[in-house]
């Protein structure tokens, strides 16, 4: 019994650790990735929604997501997933976002995020800092075959 309160007394400390951990950009990540996919399972569409993506994604990034826009879609192809959760749905479960890791590159820092309970979905934020914030300059998917 013993044990077990001691076990109960540092398990909330080792939750907290977990989130604390977060680096300045995995937790700008974390925040984008939950906010974008609430939007999209409450029936919204936040790639339209500029002023909010403002927040979370470089002005270049909008830039060319205003530019994409305009394009007649009978003329250019569309994109066959969503450019930030590369999928073309999603799962009831994706609520639960994650940060699974991050990685240093030349052009920006590389935030992995996960969607899901099992964690099977992963995107990969190119974060970069803009305006003394850090923002999602671009997502690419990770194949986990």
């Amino acid at each position: 019994m013993k044990k077990f309160i001691i076990a109960a007394l540092f398990l909330p400390s080792i939750a907290l650790a977990d989130t604390a951990v977060l680096t300045p950009e995995a937790t700008a990540a974390l925040n984008f990735n939950q906010w974008y996919i609430s939007q999209i399972m409450n029936g919204k569409e936040p790639l339209s929604d500029y002023a909010s993506l403002n927040s979370y994604v470089t002005s270049d990034t909008i830039g060319k997501l205003k530019a994409l826009g305009k394009l007649d879609p009978n003329e250019n192809d569309a994109p066959d997933a969503d450019m930030f959760i590369k999928a073309q749905g999603y799962q009831n479960d994706w609520n639960r976002v994650t940060v699974v890791g991050t990685d240093f590159d030349a052009a920006c820092m590389q935030v992995y995020v996960a969607f899901g309970m099992n964690k099977k979905h992963v995107v990969i934020d190119c974060m970069v800092k803009e305006d003394g914030a850090w923002k999602v300059q671009s997502v690419a998917a990770r194949n986990l075959n």
